[in-house]
């Protein structure tokens, strides 16, 4: 488990494409997964986009995952509302981001940062700006697929 501070920092950090070529958006029921390092190349992350839902073609996860198992951020774009801890109920679209002792556990109503697109392929681009990526602006996605 991560210090709030460590995860914090991580989170802030710059960061890159490993491969910022051209992506194969995944299909409904389909898993992709995009190396990044920090821009220091020290620290390795993992972005998921996770299409595992087979009922729903707008079902569709983005997560920013450290050293493999730890997941500092996670997008769920549609899906059912999510409790908190505390009893809180957060509908979909929201923002898992970790919490110390809590993990992805927390969910928040998404930021400013994102817009109200209901295209997956601008909401994959957000996300990774919203993780500090910097070389995700202009990236080439094929397998566009609106909500």
């Amino acid at each position: 488990m991560l210090a709030q501070s460590e995860a914090e920092y991580l989170l802030e950090m710059s960061k890159k494409l490993v491969d910022n070529q051209t992506i194969t958006f995944p299909q409904s029921g389909e898993y992709k997964g995009l190396d990044v390092i920090s821009v220091d190349g020290k620290e390795k992350f993992i972005i998921d986009i996770n299409r595992a839902g087979r009922i729903s073609i707008a079902k569709c996860t983005y997560q920013k995952r450290y050293r493999k198992e730890e997941i500092l951020l996670r997008l769920d774009i549609s899906g059912p509302p999510h409790t908190n801890p505390n009893g809180e109920t957060i509908v979909c679209p929201h923002l898992h981001i970790y919490k110390e002792g809590y993990s992805d556990r927390w969910a928040y109503q998404l930021p400013s940062d994102f817009s109200n697109s209901e295209d997956l392929i601008s909401k994959l681009i957000e996300f990774l700006e919203y993780c500090k990526i910097t070389n995700a602006d202009g990236l080439p996605v094929q397998g566009v697929l609106e909500l």
